[in-house]
């Protein structure tokens, strides 16, 4: 026997032996089962199981793997070896199986993937629901051993003559990757130089210094095309084949699953030492403007030793006139501005260059996220558009990590005192959440957006709709007449308007998506108790 397993409900006992069989035991009367023994194509030599999908994977001894259901006790998959789905080997069985004996498997945390590593050099990754190869890493040294971590994002190894554990980040996690087509060719990984503590001083320098340097060695060997890789990335997310249909983002896990643990993050990166006050400078040194104003002024201080020159008084009066422009009076500009509208300028008819001289007022936005949603609204207005108007803001926020989107959403609105500027922006922001909900697209990346700006705006929204409430309860007890003139109060009403419509919309779409999976759920058991 060279592994054993038990069922998610302890009612099975799975054994695989070197016999090529794989023996079924009753929990309660301690008998083989009466679907055992199931034979294997080979005799086995390691076995996996994964208790959260209730799958076993057995190595056998012709480098192929058997995945087999604890639930309904059959075999369901097979990944090279001397057959491979059922089928005979072809003449490129080295594309679909190891050519060397398996030393260890293991399931991904959600049980889809399997990982296989062998004496041949590589690493293979496996998708059970679908039976191809997804990925094929090699190795310089053959792995002897691996293992996952709970969410899946690592992946350690031990390969033949290092004592050091290769430590692996999956690149799915983090952004997107296509699988599509039949992998050729394995992809030659560069591994890492051991890092281990030293109490010498210089020795981190060192090990670092070397690490680097195996790394360029290494990728002057392998080229990467990576323009094709951000060609890939950089497109727009999956539509929908039939209108109305659900639709995920196809986004990195880590970028929207983050965003429900951002405080958990920020605790754990927080720096457990106080910060230190940097060395003081033994000098400062002149601020100069321009790239080769130390250039410049060893140049004219040679040509002109005994005094000042013209450029000197240009450069002067072009710094001067610099600094003016930047502390100019805004209150004078205003006062000229009046006198503008009440008086002609003659000068400025006559010559038409000076009002392109004239300084443009520049709208400074409180962040990108609300010059988007800004722009959006205002070109919905002016081109009455009545389709999809905000999808730029999903785009954008997509393109961007968890803490910078947590910037962009805090930036709306600071706090109850800010509702003059903010309440406008957050008004907005639920249009955007409203329209993206009713699209149904990018559905987990959305409902991420949505968490967040709740969970930084909840208490403002609250403590607004309880002012509201309760001014709509104190004029009815009071006969005095309503003020429905304030542009304050209609914008707060229409604000809460659409945050309940945005509640009946996303509530209405995740009913829909989980009565869908409740369906599909009990249709696949339904099946198996048939087989």
């Amino acid at each position: 026997v060279v592994g054993i397993a038990i069922d998610s409900l302890n009612r099975t006992v799975v054994t695989a032996g070197m016999d090529s069989k794989l023996v079924l035991w009753n929990f309660t009367t301690h008998m083989p089962h009466k679907k055992s023994p199931i034979l294997l194509p080979s005799p086995a030599t390691k076995l996996a199981h994964v208790r959260d999908s209730d799958l076993a994977a057995i190595a056998m001894k012709d480098y192929g793997v058997a995945v087999f259901d604890c639930s309904s006790l059959t075999i369901v998959r097979y990944f090279g070896g001397s057959r491979y789905n059922g089928r005979s080997l072809v003449n490129d069985s080295r594309f679909m199986s190891h050519t060397g004996p398996i030393s260890d498997l293991s399931f991904g945390p959600d049980g889809r993937k399997l990982f296989t590593s062998s004496l041949d050099g590589t690493v293979r990754v496996w998708d059970v629901p679908t039976g191809l190869c997804v990925d094929w890493l090699s190795f310089s040294s053959p792995p002897t051993s691996l293992a996952l971590s709970p969410t899946g994002e690592f992946l350690a190894t031990s390969h033949v003559g290092r004592l050091g554990i290769s430590l692996w980040c999956d690149k799915s996690f983090f952004r997107m990757v296509l699988l599509d087509g039949t992998l050729k060719e394995p992809a030659k990984m560069n591994e890492p130089c051991p890092v281990a503590e030293c109490e010498q001083e210089g020795a981190n320098d060192a090990i670092a210094s070397l690490a680097m340097s195996s790394t360029l060695s290494k990728n002057d060997d392998v080229s990467f095309d990576d323009g094709e890789s951000e060609s890939i990335n950089d497109g727009l997310p999956p539509q929908a084949k039939e209108q109305g249909l659900i639709t995920l983002s196809g986004l990195p896990p880590a970028h929207w699953k983050n965003l429900f643990h951002l405080e958990l993050v920020k605790e754990r990166n927080k720096p457990t030492e106080a910060p230190q006050k940097p060395p003081q400078a033994p000098f400062f040194l002149q601020w100069r403007s321009g790239l080769e104003s130390g250039a410049a002024d060893a140049t004219d201080q040679t040509a002109n030793a005994g005094g000042t020159s013209n450029n000197d008084t240009q450069t002067k009066k072009d710094g001067l006139d610099g600094w003016d422009a930047v502390w100019s009076d805004d209150e004078a500009e205003a006062d000229n501005d009046g006198l503008n509208e009440t008086e002609p300028n003659n000068e400025s008819k006559n010559n038409p260059t000076a009002e392109s001289n004239k300084r443009r007022k520049v709208v400074h936005h409180r962040s990108k996220l609300a010059e988007l949603l800004q722009s959006c609204f205002d070109a919905k207005e002016v081109q009455s558009i009545s389709g999809e108007t905000y999808t730029d803001v999903t785009f954008h926020l997509s393109q961007m990590g968890p803490s910078s989107i947590d910037v962009e959403i805090s930036s709306l609105c600071y706090g109850i005192h800010d509702l003059d500027e903010g309440l406008p922006l957050l008004h907005l922001a639920s249009m955007w959440l409203l329209e993206a909900c009713q699209s149904h697209q990018s559905f987990e990346a959305v409902n991420a957006y949505l968490h967040r700006f709740l969970h930084v705006h909840g208490n403002i929204i609250t403590r607004m709709d309880q002012a509201l409430q309760k001014e709509n309860e104190e004029s009815l007890l009071s006969d005095a007449p309503v003020e429905e003139d304030d542009p304050q109060k209609l914008k707060l009403k229409e604000f809460i308007e659409t945050i309940v419509l945005l509640r009946e919309k996303q509530k209405g779409a995740s009913n829909r998506l989980q009565g869908k999976m409740q369906h599909t759920i009990c249709l696949l058991r339904h099946l198996s108790r048939m087989v």
